[in-house]
């Protein structure tokens, strides 16, 4: 046995003429606290906020490729078939470019404003300004090449026809 252990001193009975029955409790030393152990954050709300950022990242750049190869191949297809001005557009390639645009704007704008209305009301700081800033980041510069009423008039003209 170890000499620390070995040297403990041993609890001794009281002694008769001592009186128990008055003893006051142990005082706690002043400053000294219970730590407390916050629960850990839920996960379904690591797990919603990295859905979101991973929809709005990827998804964002990928709608605007897939926007930008419709809107070539509609023009190769006029350059190739088109003699005549005056002819009309052909109607197959218009809708996939509207609803190519519906995908960029809802995955560049729509997503990101969900995400930071959802984190306001779930009152996340660190969410609303991560998103509020994805939101800014891609409408400045969508809204600089295509000013809102453009946007309007195109998805109008989209979903009632010309």
């Amino acid at each position: 046995m170890s000499p620390k252990k070995h040297k403990r001193p041993k609890h001794h009975p009281p002694t008769p003429g001592h009186d128990t029955t008055t003893e006051t409790a142990p005082t706690r030393r002043p400053g000294r606290a219970p730590v407390v152990i916050p629960d850990p954050p839920d996960r379904r709300i690591t797990a919603l906020w990295t859905g979101l950022a991973l929809l709005w990242a990827l998804g964002t750049p990928l709608a605007l490729a897939h926007l930008l190869f419709t809107f070539m191949d509609l023009q190769d297809t006029l350059a190739h078939t088109r003699a005549d001005p005056s002819t009309p557009l052909p109607g197959d390639h218009i809708n996939a470019l509207g609803t190519a645009l519906i995908w960029l704007l809802a995955l560049a704008l729509a997503v990101p404003l969900l995400a930071t209305l959802l984190a306001a009301l779930l009152r996340r700081k660190i969410a609303f300004f991560g998103f509020a800033a994805a939101l800014t980041a891609t409408a400045l510069p969508l809204f600089l090449l295509m000013p809102p009423t453009e946007l309007w008039h195109a998805l109008t003209t989209h979903f009632s026809g010309p």
